[in-house]
């Protein structure tokens, strides 16, 4: 059978899209665990996001599929849409398959409304085999309904198959890389790529959705694996690496040996980037001491909010001392390091908001980045925010990218609470040309192919900067306002309707 998978082009608020476009490692997977019998091609928007429509077109004309699979997170679903129906516009024929996050999670209300209309089937949970076993399912004719973890349409109606088991990952293959139609993922013009060494988080923070996926679990692959994978890439021209894991310092001492094992395989001349915890981090200078010199230079800090009250709301736990620590340990051992906060809890007014911005300049991290809170469908934190009447947006799902207003405080409406975050961007986490170049510096050896790549974006950014402090110097506070209003709208705008 011929199979096509598309990665959605939609990105997170903030996404510097001329300075980076990142792969779908969950179509790889799908693709390496399909019998061999099967033709598969990867077409990952992401890097097509001027000429979507043209991008699906040029992928069906290739691939020739029989079946599509859609990747979507919840924000990217509304575009999932609009690619399924025109494929179904272009060929009706062809059978098209929803994956991921929110397949997952509103497999019952995507099915029981109009949107089901353009869907076959809704893969629930991890799909890396259950995909491959509709696939032979579909090709031999055998039933569909022995696909733990499927709904499938048959005669106009959804069928809900037996909830799925989490999967044993031992019998989950490598990723398979060279199946993509488009392959030019890069950080800074230097290729990367993603890897997986973990699934799971045993934490409990009510805004995420970890847990509605995968349970309250922590899984491993082993550790050769992960070397392996970590090899394959290399061999393609890979210069850094990203850890997708969800939570990689759930087991320290597990993590610090897979930094050993990076070192003595050879890979530590790689550059290596990771999620983590402040807690995780916080809790042994070891760990970061072994993360060093396995090569891993960026890390993405959990850090959500200097007070204990919005931690409380979040049930994180009192993690300001360790998120203070944790950057600590990071900083002293070279790590460049971002650091991610959430604004926007019932008890949140201007002074809350403030303080978090003025907390993230205090800590002095390489990067911050600040989300409204996003009630997910299914959290603990949506169910709260709804009781209260405090999610304004509760169905237009594009808009839950962190960026837009979709929910209000006790003390504030979303319209001030979007005002808030962009007044105190500006005020406290403006990025200079040169704090990124310092940041990229402490890459060290491996820094001059992100510096060069950062060079190319020079020209660009000195134009956009003379406009920008032309207009700005021209432009009331409100008209300031309006065009940051309208980028956050039209970043992900695209060519297919």
């Amino acid at each position: 059978m011929n199979i096509l998978l598309f990665g959605m082009p939609d990105v997170g608020n903030g996404y510097p899209t001329q300075m980076l476009t990142t792969p779908n490692l969950g179509l790889s997977s799908l693709a390496a665990n399909l019998d061999k019998r099967h033709r598969v091609r990867i077409a990952d928007l992401v890097l097509k996001r001027n000429g979507v429509k043209g991008a699906i077109q040029e992928a069906l004309d290739e691939a020739e599929p029989s079946l599509v699979g859609l990747s979507a997170m919840t924000f990217q679903y509304k575009t999932a849409l609009k690619v399924a129906a025109y494929i179904k516009g272009q060929n009706p024929g062809i059978k098209i398959a929803l994956g991921g996050y929110h397949a997952t999670l509103m497999y019952e209300e995507i099915a029981g409304s109009p949107d089901g209309a353009y869907f076959d089937f809704l893969f629930r949970g991890e799909g890396d085999l259950s995909f491959n076993e509709a696939v032979n399912a579909l090709e031999e004719g055998t039933d569909l309904k022995e696909v733990d973890g499927l709904t499938f349409k048959k005669n106009g109606k959804f069928i809900h198959n037996r909830p799925r088991e989490l999967e044993d990952l031992d019998r989950i293959k490598l990723p398979d890389r060279n199946v993509r139609l488009w392959d030019d993922f890069t950080l800074l013009n230097v290729p990367w790529d993603l890897v997986e060494y973990s699934r799971g988080c045993l934490m409990s923070c009510n805004f995420c959705n970890i847990r509605n996926m995968y349970g309250r679990s922590f899984r491993t692959y082993k550790m050769e694996r992960v070397i392996k994978d970590i090899e394959r890439a290399k061999q393609k021209g890979t210069k850094m690496l990203f850890f997708v894991d969800d939570n990689i310092t759930i087991d320290v001492e597990q993590f610090e040996n897979l930094c050993d094992e990076i070192c003595i395989n050879g890979h530590n001349d790689l550059i290596y980037g990771v999620q983590a915890s402040s807690t995780g981090i916080a809790s042994s200078e070891s760990l970061v001491k072994k993360m060093a010199a396995a090569g891993f230079k960026y890390v993405f800090l959990g850090i959500e909010s200097p007070s204990k009250k919005s931690l409380a709301e979040l049930n994180k736990g009192d993690i300001l001392d360790k998120s203070k620590r944790a950057v600590k340990y990071l900083k002293d051992n070279g790590f460049l390091v971002a650091g991610g906060y959430i604004i926007g809890t019932p008890e949140d007014n201007y002074e809350d908001i403030e303080e978090t911005y003025r907390f993230a300049k205090s800590l002095k991290t390489d990067f911050s980045a600040v989300q409204i809170l996003i009630p997910y469908p299914k959290t603990k934190i949506r169910e709260k925010l709804m009781e209260n009447g405090l999610v304004v947006n509760p169905d237009d799902y594009e808009m839950y990218d962190g960026g837009h207003p979709i929910i209000r405080t006790k003390f504030l409406d979303e319209k001030q609470l979007f005002s808030a975050r962009y007044r105190y961007a500006n005020k406290y986490l403006s990025v200079r040309v040169f704090d990124v170049f310092k940041a990229l510096w402490k890459f060290k050896k491996q820094s001059f192919p992100f510096i060069k790549g950062a060079l190319k974006l020079v020209p660009s950014a000195l134009n956009s900067m003379i406009f920008g402090w032309t207009r700005r110097l021209f432009s009331s506070e409100k008209k300031k306002f309006d065009r940051y209003v309208q980028r956050v709208i039209n970043l992900n705008k695209f060519d297919i309707e």
